[in-house]
């Protein structure tokens, strides 16, 4: 038997955990941009300038995980725009050309700014913009169109909210099959699938459907009220596992990389402290360590139940699908050497 108010607690508790995941990882990320290169104190550059190295080493040794993770700590410290183009290139490296395309964005508009008050940070700039350049040819682009909608209205593109500022701008993605989603204020969705093609722009226009018609008669009205608050519906089932999926693989790569992050500062306590005592310098380590390890575990958490959640989900829509096929359809309203700022990173060896 259908229970509307079950549902409706589900999508709430579902978009609630979805929200404080991604909002404990966006805010992770922007708390851990350090001071700004043109007011860092001597400590916060020389920890920046130790992670930065430790970044190089690992990337030289192919370990292309713990030299994002050494470049992400070398920017936590201090903000310079070439730790920042590192941990782009880290993300090509593994990969994630998505997010690569992202970050060597934002590296750009980092540099040059910062090459207003400081002429070495345009080469950066330059190379940032090059090696993004590079990327295009690997990338598709779905430029969105979004017309209609409402105040509170989300558009996902493969399960990734994008901000409303950024409806109108393309949005880097792999190749191949693309899930585009606008969901409205009410609940109510348009799907669309899409191929991405390397190196081209897919045109992608989200609406909501209009209104139903009012009408003619009292009794006619009274049908179609009852006919729509029977046959209309908000995202179906399935939808829910894939999103309650999507927040449990997010909080499993949130426990990953957060995890590696710790063991990190751990093995460098291990390795300054002797007989368990360290000195005071250190503390900082530590409380950064414990704040690794809560969001690691935090992370873990919120992924087991995404995915465990979004598995249950999955099966039991299939079962509703048999369901529904069985029944007769009702009529009615339906509701991603040497060159400029590359080499000079490396040949410098400076954060």
């Amino acid at each position: 038997m259908h229970h509307p108010i079950s549902i409706a607690n589900l999508r709430a508790a579902l978009f609630t955990s979805a929200l404080a995941l991604s909002t404990v990882t966006a805010a992770t990320w922007a708390e851990a941009q350090g001071a700004a290169p043109e007011s860092a104190t001597a400590e916060q550059k020389a920890t920046a300038q130790k992670a930065f190295e430790k970044g190089m080493k690992a990337s030289k040794a192919k370990k292309h995980e713990d030299a994002l993770a050494a470049f992400k700590e070398s920017y936590g410290a201090v903000a310079s725009p070439n730790s920042h183009l590192m941990v782009a290139r880290e993300l090509v490296e593994l990969g994630r050309l998505e997010e690569a395309w992202a970050e060597y964005e934002k590296t750009v508009v980092e540099a040059e700014a910062a090459a207003q008050k400081d002429p070495k940070y345009a080469d950066t700039a330059t190379g940032a913009k090059n090696e993004q350049n590079d990327l295009k040819g690997k990338l598709g682009f779905v430029k969105l169109t979004v017309t209609g909608a409402g105040p509170g209205s989300r558009v996902t593109v493969r399960g990734k909210e994008i901000p409303e500022a950024d409806w109108g701008k393309p949005v880097a993605v792999m190749p191949g099959s693309v899930r585009v989603e606008l969901v409205a204020s009410d609940g109510k969705e348009i799907v669309q699938e899409v191929n991405a093609t390397a190196g081209s722009e897919t045109p992608v226009t989200l609406a909501p459907p209009a209104a139903a018609p009012a009408a003619g008669n009292a009794a006619g009205e009274g049908s179609a009220k009852l006919e729509a608050s029977t046959s209309g519906k908000g995202p179906s089932m399935r939808t829910w596992a894939y999103i309650a999926g999507g927040v449990g693989v997010a909080g499993l790569a949130t426990f990953g990389i957060f995890g590696a992050m710790n063991n990190a500062k751990h093995s460098k306590l291990e390795d300054e402290c002797k007989d368990g005592v360290c000195p005071s310098n250190l503390e900082d380590e530590k409380d950064t360590g414990k704040t690794y390890q809560t969001i690691a575990n935090v992370g873990l958490v919120v992924g087991v139940v995404g995915l465990g959640t979004g598995t249950v989900l999955y099966l039991m829509s299939g079962k509703k699908t048999e369901k529904a096929a069985a029944l007769p359809k009702r009529r009615g309203p339906r509701v991603e050497s040497v060159s400029v700022g590359y080499q000079s990173v490396l040949v410098s060896g400076s954060f």
